[in-house]
């Protein structure tokens, strides 16, 4: 009996001791953020790991939308980075995630191996796109639409921007709509390969020189601006700071996107950095173009962003007293 009482008290104090250390060990704030420009944002936090008022800043780097999609859905995120047709997609499903800031303003480039220097040479040619409905699906569309391109194909076939990045390299299909950082590697290894055109809004705000292309959203969930309102603010002046870094130190940054793998060389790195269009702005300063750029989609397909225009509640509006980035 003696023994049997030494035992439960050793294991009672095992119990005391693991709640102690759980107790005193850092909570975790989860960032989903894609590959590609996402992570180039985001480099010096990938880098370098934070802690903010004992939390650990926690960078989950995912291939695929559909991943951080499925992690949000199941309140696994923190923050999350999504295109932002997707976001307003689902938020308009009940997914309780806000936007907080645009950081990446349009990546995507129509390239081929072909002959072809212009929008209007795509007559009667098969186009490559990632994700029926997407952005680049779209944007796609109606720049065709623009330039009066007649008999043009878009095939859904490829259903990742690496896929479509490999055959176009290995000369399986010869136009695609690609995102930075895989056109920079493709221009750089395949010099039959050079970009047709850059795949924008073709508009501006008002007529006035206001881009509204605010590709991608940075999220921030419900119940992390319920719970840690105060941390909300601190985590997007880490985040802003990164974008920063990225533009006003791009020989540092180029050295860090290579010690990550992002990048093979400096000169390729560089170039990464140029066509990712990385700028940091909160959501609140750029409502109107947000609301611009949803519209575009829902225009087109209102099923694209969830059937209808988001409410004013998906775009996030700091808090003046706590927040430095107002």
């Amino acid at each position: 009996m003696k023994k049997l009482a030494y035992k439960l008290l050793i294991v009672a104090f095992a119990v005391i001791f693991l709640s102690s250390c759980s107790g005193n060990s850092p909570e975790t704030i989860r960032i989903g953020v894609l590959e590609g420009p996402s992570a180039v944002s985001f480099i010096q936090l990938i880098d370098k790991p934070t802690v903010l008022d004992g939390q650990k800043v926690e960078i989950i780097l995912k291939n695929e939308p559909q991943q951080i999609q499925a992690m949000m859905m199941q309140g696994e995120l923190d923050f999350a980075i999504l295109p932002t047709v997707m976001a307003a997609n689902l938020y308009n499903k009940g997914v309780q995630y806000h936007m907080v800031a645009c950081p990446i303003w349009g990546t995507l480039y129509i390239l081929t191996n072909s002959n072809a220097h212009k929008i209007t040479e795509l007559k009667n040619k098969t186009i490559s796109v990632f994700g029926q409905s997407s952005t680049s699906d779209v944007l796609l569309q109606r720049m065709i639409q623009k330039y009066k391109v007649s008999n043009v194909r878009i095939d859904y076939t490829l259903s990742t921007n690496s896929d479509i990045a490999q055959a176009l390299r290995l000369k399986k299909i010869k136009f695609a709509v690609v995102s930075e950082p895989l056109v920079s590697k493709l221009l750089a290894r395949d010099s039959s390969i050079h970009c047709v055109s850059k795949l924008t809004c073709e508009e501006f705000l008002l007529n006035s020189d206001k881009n509204i292309f605010v590709q991608t959203a940075f999220l921030v969930s419900d119940r992390f601006i319920t719970l840690k309102p105060t941390l909300v603010s601190r985590v997007c002046e880490l985040y802003s700071k990164s974008c920063n870094f990225i533009n006003e130190q791009p020989e540092k940054a180029a050295k860090l996107l290579i010690k990550h793998k992002i990048a093979s060389d400096s000169g390729l790195a560089k170039q990464t950095i140029s066509l990712c269009n990385i700028n940091y702005v909160g959501s609140f300063a750029i409502e109107e173009e947000i609301n611009s750029y949803l519209q575009i989609f829902y225009n087109f397909n209102p099923k694209s962003i969830g059937g209808k225009l988001p409410d004013k509640d998906f775009i996030f509006t700091p808090n003046p007293h706590s927040d430095k980035l107002k």
